[in-house]
């Protein structure tokens, strides 16, 4: 079944199976989402505001062009879901222990989100903007950061030998983080 510009801000409204649903520029409004299985859904032009998604299910999932405000996402693999125009923008999410492995975040957008302990494995963040974030234990390994934007975010920790990282943005303040693996005491 396809949806089309629909706001869904009540759990009556939504399908009880979502695989093969199609939802193209429609908005979720404080909905509790968290552990539903939403594989199989396709997600078009589509907004997610004040959701909670913890732990919900995207395999093969469909999400095109994502906007995700306010929602919390701790625990979501997003490394399942469907890889066909995949393309999502953050703010203010807590993305704690989410999973980003082999994604295409070419120019994708955090915004003021906590990133504690997520994961992004080989993964092309080209462009991308990590602006104000919580990256503390945040793993970044063989992806491509060229021209990513850290300079505003903190808790950074990085191997730049692991890494794309041609003309990426860091602050002064992300120094150590960006040196750790050498073990060098760096006094400010």
């Amino acid at each position: 079944m396809d949806y089309l510009d629909l706001l869904f801000d009540r759990p009556d409204q939504l399908p009880t199976r979502w695989a093969d649903h199609t939802f193209e520029q429609c908005t979720f409004r404080k909905l509790n989402l968290s552990g539903q299985s939403l594989a199989g859904a396709n997600f078009i032009d589509c907004r997610f505001d004040h959701c909670d998604l913890t732990r919900a299910g995207l395999k093969n999932t469909k999400l095109y062009d994502i906007q995700f405000l306010h929602c919390n996402l701790q625990h979501v693999d997003f490394s399942v879901c469907n890889p066909f125009g995949f393309h999502v923008n953050f703010q203010e999410c807590p993305l704690n222990y989410a999973v980003f492995i082999d994604r295409k975040l070419k120019k994708a957008r955090f915004a003021d989100c906590s990133l504690r302990e997520a994961h992004f494995i080989k993964s092309d963040l080209s462009g991308t903007t990590f602006h104000h974030c919580n990256l503390e234990f945040a793993t970044f390994d063989n992806n491509d950061l060229t021209q990513a934007d850290f300079s505003s975010s903190y808790n950074l920790t990085l191997n730049p030998d692991s890494n794309k990282l041609k003309k990426a943005r860091f602050s002064l303040h992300n120094l150590p983080g960006l040196l750790m693996k050498h073990e060098l005491v760096i006094v400010h």
